[in-house]
């Protein structure tokens, strides 16, 4: 059994990254949600920016807070779903579109937007010319936001979705061409209807318990999201990486 400590953006991607681990490390594992916190309602929020304030407060003492957890966190995933490239201006505040932003020296680009009138003068143009194209250009851009631009660490996996986890339920439902290109799955494809291959979508709220029958077909139909899907390739990549070092610990 491994001990996970999971960083994601709510609590219906938890259930997902779940699923898939406990698939591909072949055993029930054993989950501390770091971030969100329980109530959604705590230090740092939940969505993209909760989990950047968690690593801009954590990341660089992750290893004493892996410690510090009993038992002992093995290693660590941080999630957060490529769309946060495609459509968030604040995302890209290190760019060179950002150049004459009026705020880039006394705001926290992680608050300068909550208003339509900041986000109208935003300078920073989408999409962003510095990443190059998708898919790998979402991949390295967050990737490299949430590690501050070190190098990843060898116990810790930056998961990146490509548009989104839903990408990844899409991927393993159905065949599309270029899947990880469509925008919002959740709106566009998954509950369109009320039910989705037979799986009642309540509404378009994302309900925990349809996610939990959701990612059961993710983990069962694995082969199928990795042969459509980078980011997913990377993931379980990723976590094969992180099992074989903590075995070879041991």
């Amino acid at each position: 059994m491994n001990t996970i400590g999971i960083v994601c953006e709510g609590p219906t991607d938890q259930i997902v990254i779940r699923s898939i681990i406990n698939k591909l490390t072949g055993e029930e594992n054993r989950y501390y949600r770091l971030q969100p916190e329980e109530t959604l309602a705590g230090k740092n929020g939940n969505g993209w920016k909760g989990v950047l304030k968690w690593c801009r407060d954590n990341l660089d003492g992750y290893e004493k807070l892996m410690h510090e957890i009993q038992p002992e966190i093995d290693f660590l995933i941080i999630h957060m779903d490529g769309d946060v490239s495609r459509k968030e201006k604040s995302a890209h505040c290190g760019c060179t579109s950002s150049f004459y932003c009026t705020l880039k020296q006394t705001a926290d680009p992680l608050d300068c937007d909550k208003t339509p009138e900041s986000r109208d003068m935003c300078p920073i143009q989408l999409p962003c010319l510095d990443h190059g194209r998708p898919i790998g250009g979402y991949i390295n851009h967050l990737t490299h936001l949430i590690s501050n631009g070190k190098t990843d660490p060898k116990n810790v996996c930056i998961m990146i979705p490509c548009d989104s986890i839903e990408t990844w339920i899409v991927a393993a439902f159905d065949e599309l061409d270029n899947v990880e290109m469509i925008s919002n799955p959740w709106e566009n494809i998954i509950c369109k209807k009320k039910s989705y291959h037979n799986i009642r979508v309540r509404s378009s709220s994302k309900n925990q318990r349809t996610f939990a029958d959701l990612a059961q077909v993710v983990s069962e139909n694995w082969p199928n999201v990795t042969q459509q899907c980078v980011s997913a390739r990377n993931f379980e990549s990723d976590i094969l990486r992180l099992v074989t070092h903590k075995n070879i610990l041991l």
